[in-house]
């Protein structure tokens, strides 16, 4: 943590897991043993140690909550540890100093570090002074001796170094790597004290209280937080308490119990790297109705409570997925736009599909929201004030350029290409339609996308252009020559996102003979479809074919599809009748024979075919050209550079 808002974010997402734990332990307190009850608490210590996800909730929203609070006392200040746009991030739950301080939040986030290293150091001068104090111990009479013995021998433990202090009203092991068993030396010590504590060393509870002791000490200065380490140290005694009863019968656990209640009154505290039996005498009474309703649980409950811990684990470690809502895509208000714009600081696009979805859906929608999503910190000053000035309506103007874009016909992503930093590609928006439903001219947006810490974001990178066809859309061009004359073929590669919504899917849309086009936002989308849209061009020699022209083109090389294909290609041409037929398969290939009378010297054909990938086009083309129902040439198109 190296600012105010990190510690405020990590104590808050700790503080709701523990309010979730709280409410499950109350719910299994009668149910499940001391063992599950105690050890449950581990997934509040890794939740500690953890670094929070700004990307997911515990509860409730509280990163953005933290992010849009960050944003708004940051804005007025000049902060060396955080800027009004650098989003909340935990990179450690240990806090650290990077830079003189120099604003409100910057002292108080030294004031939180001065604490840690206080607290710590406090804890540390406790057990110094307490380890000091041993040193005027005296030593086990030999009875006391005989009775610490008997003890071992009975329960089958084992002791640890053993001595007697004046004024101590109760026994406790001090020590982690060098335990001593300290016994008060004016009074008379039970056998079930003694067990007790030599439990407490068996399953070395003095380092178990070590650790809580500097996890308290991360958070001092949350009180509820205080409040649940006070719980955990109660839990950890009802836990020593069970393991006791589980070794005593009859009247004996009763005799632990009036142990128990004649301590309700001492003032003891525990010190770190210590066990002490009344646990600073207070949470008595609640031991007490452990103790009431003991009983051994059956085998069974014990995959009850892994089960209902590996349940819990989710929601506390990892969260909940911190996904857009229609409040945060669409705000009403200055405040809401702030809890937008800070959910769009730290949840990211994590796809490149995702971030060119987001970008293109808020040029086409004049949402400023997606585009936030989808652009650098940088420009998000730039974005929140303009939608702040945009008259209560939060849209953002996306320029003339795209005026006349129709967003029910979507958009598509076009030469999307591999660089050095990320990607290129080309955002393609429709003006116009034909008669047969086909887009004859775009809108072109070049633009290039890149990472950041929190995922990947679009920048567009140089002009927009308007009226393009598609003919003249950046493609890979393929040619080769032979005797039967000359071919060339350009593929250009289109990614698109799954956008439809057909009538099965939403109500809306139901009497409508088009899918509608889905409009949320979708950060972590995919590419649903990768095609390379094949465009070819044969001319072929004046003293060639003397009635039908015909080719069949696909990736090299040729395979058994693509030679069953040109039977069926060469018998459409033995007809009499005039030729003018084409098709395609699932591989790619496709194939088109025309008359000469319909040509003028060139057939020209298109094609699909999809792709693995944006970057997965063929190295080569094959092309097999036919005259007049016979094979003539097997061409072989190697990619030309432009």
């Amino acid at each position: 943590m190296t600012n105010l808002w990190a510690f405020l974010l990590q104590t808050l997402t700790v503080s709701a897991a523990a309010v979730l734990l709280l409410a499950v332990k109350g719910l299994f307190a009668d149910k499940l043993s001391p063992r599950w009850q105690y050890g449950v608490w581990c997934l509040l210590a890794l939740r500690v140690l953890l670094p929070v996800s700004t990307g997911r909730d515990t509860l409730l929203p509280l990163p953005v909550w933290v992010e849009a609070a960050r944003a708004a006392a940051e804005g007025h200040l000049s902060s060396a540890y955080s800027a009004p746009y650098a989003p909340v991030s935990v990179a450690a739950p240990v806090p650290w100093l990077t830079a003189v301080p120099q604003s409100v939040t910057d002292w108080l986030f030294v004031l939180y570090t001065a604490g840690v290293v206080l607290s710590l150091l406090w804890y540390a001068l406790s057990y110094v002074r307490l380890r000091r104090l041993l040193r005027f111990g005296l030593p086990l009479t030999e009875e006391l001796e005989r009775q610490l013995e008997d003890v071992c021998q009975r329960y089958g433990l084992t002791a640890c170094p053993a001595l007697r202090l004046e004024g101590l009203s109760s026994a406790f092991v001090c020590g982690v790597f060098r335990p001593v068993l300290v016994l008060p030396a004016n009074r008379e010590v039970d056998d079930k004290v003694l067990l007790h504590e030599l439990l407490h060393l068996r399953h070395r509870d003095a380092l178990q209280n070590v650790f809580w002791c500097l996890l308290r000490g991360l958070h001092w200065c949350n009180p509820f937080l205080q409040y649940v380490f006070d719980r955990i140290g109660n839990d950890m005694e009802a836990l020593c308490d069970q393991r006791v009863l589980e070794r005593l019968e009859g009247e004996d656990r009763r005799a632990y119990g009036q142990i128990l209640l004649s301590m309700a009154d001492e003032t003891y505290a525990r010190a770190p790297g210590t066990t002490s039996l009344s646990n600073g005498g207070k949470n008595i009474a609640r031991r007490i109705a452990v103790i009431v309703r003991f009983k051994k649980y059956p085998r069974g409950m014990a995959l009850v409570s892994v089960c209902i811990a590996a349940v819990l684990s989710g929601p506390v470690l990892v969260g909940t997925a911190s996904g857009y809502t229609g409040t945060d895509t669409a705000p009403v208000s200055d405040a809401a736009l702030a809890l937008s714009m800070a959910r769009t600081r730290l949840v990211g696009c994590s796809t490149v599909a995702g971030a060119l979805d987001t970008y293109a859906k808020g040029l086409l929608l004049e949402n400023g929201i997606y585009l936030a999503a989808a652009s650098p910190l940088e420009r998000q000053e730039e974005l929140e004030t303009a939608m702040a000035e945009s008259g209560g309506t939060y849209l953002l103007y996306p320029g003339e350029e795209l005026a006349e874009a129709e967003p029910s016909l979507g958009y598509s992503v076009c030469g999307l290409t591999r660089t050095e930093g990320g990607y290129q590609a080309d955002l393609l928006f429709a003006t116009a339609e034909d008669e047969d439903g086909e887009e004859t001219a775009y809108i072109l947006v070049p633009v290039t996308v890149h990472q950041e810490d929190r995922g990947w974001v679009v920048e567009e990178t140089g002009q927009r252009q308007t009226g393009v066809a598609e003919g003249n859309l950046p493609a890979a061009r393929y040619e080769a020559s032979g005797e039967s004359g000359s071919v060339t073929l350009s593929a250009c590669v289109f990614c698109e996102v799954d956008n439809d919504i057909s009538a099965t899917d939403d109500v809306s849309v139901f009497w409508s003979s088009n899918a509608a086009f889905d409009e949320t936002l979708k950060p972590d989308a995919a590419f649903d479809a990768v095609e390379a849209r094949l465009t070819l061009t044969y001319t072929y020699p004046e003293d060639g074919p003397i009635q039908t022209v015909g080719v069949l083109y696909g990736p090299s090389p040729i395979t058994d599809e693509s030679e069953e294909m040109l039977g069926d290609l060469l018998a459409l041409m033995d007809e009499e009748e005039g030729v003018s037929a084409y098709g395609g398969s699932s591989g790619g290939w496709s194939m088109e024979a025309q008359t000469l009378s319909q040509l003028e010297g060139t057939l020209c054909s298109s094609g699909v075919l999809t792709l693995e990938g944006a970057d997965a086009l063929p190295e080569a083309f094959c092309v097999q050209t036919c005259w007049d129902g016979g094979v003539q040439e097997l061409l072989t198109l190697e990619e030309v550079e432009q």
